[in-house]
């Protein structure tokens, strides 16, 4: 009798102790799936995907980067404005740490009612609060095509932007051509300063300019071969050129 009571005590105190156990197990499963459903480092891998538009975010949800559709690109952001004109392309947009665009990449094509293309691609750089400083681009339209490197000359936007809206705002007239020229002078106006490509004449080109876009070193191969290279005045007036003969085609 008593060894029956000391075997039913042994299998209650262990009764116990498994439920205890198997208690403590289903916690720490329940706890270890509830910090893998919200660990930030979850990972899901994915063979193909359709989408309209990808946002790449941090995870106070400013973007660093966005993929998207012609429908769905997003406007253009300098010193904290939103340009009102949409693009109408497909591209890759990115975005510095102050939620500006530094730079992106944008393209299209289409076949005109004469079946000729108008096309083009164009990646861009952009200087912090300011608009793009570099280029590299090919571009077609009318049957004539130019592929290059093109470096710019930009001011910030926070000294050109407000003479913009003034000057648009003003009536024709004296003040709204010195609006214009103030907004210029403030570096509203994209400088070209280097090109390095081919031109829509086809001829093979490098071209200098100086800080009011005017070329100043041109240096040529035309499509029959024949190079040159002009070194012009700030009118745009040759003032040597090598080999001496009459002036080139572009």
């Amino acid at each position: 009798m008593k060894d029956q009571q000391a075997l039913i005590a042994q299998l209650a105190r262990q009764n116990r102790l498994l439920k205890a156990l198997l208690a403590t197990t289903c916690i720490g499963l329940a706890a270890l799936g509830l910090v893998a459903a919200k660990s930030p480092e979850t990972k899901a891998k994915f063979t193909e995907i359709d989408a309209e538009r990808i946002n790449i975010v941090m995870p106070d949800g400013k973007r660093e980067l966005v993929l998207a559709n012609r429908n769905r690109l997003p406007r253009a952001v300098i010193d904290g404005r939103e340009v009102e004109d949409d693009r109408g392309m497909p591209g890759i947009i990115f975005y510095n740490a102050a939620g500006d665009e530094s730079g992106g990449l944008i393209f299209d094509g289409k076949l005109g009612k004469d079946g000729a293309p108008s096309a083009g691609m164009h990646f861009s750089m952009d200087r912090f609060g300011g608009d793009q400083q570099l280029a590299l681009g090919h571009y077609e339209s009318g049957g004539a095509m130019e592929t290059g490197l093109n470096v710019y000359d930009r001011g910030m936007a926070k000294d050109y932007e407000p003479l913009w809206d003034a000057y648009d705002k003003a009536k024709e007239g004296p003040e709204k051509e010195r609006l214009r020229q103030q907004w210029i002078a403030a570096g509203g106006q994209q400088t070209p300063r280097v090109f390095v490509g081919k031109t829509r004449g086809k001829s093979s080109a490098v071209m200098l300019a100086d800080a009011k876009g005017q070329p100043r070193i041109m240096m040529l191969v035309e499509p029959d071969g024949t190079p040159s290279l002009e070194f012009l005045d700030d009118k745009g007036e040759v003032t040597q050129r090598l080999p001496q003969k009459q002036a080139v085609s572009r």
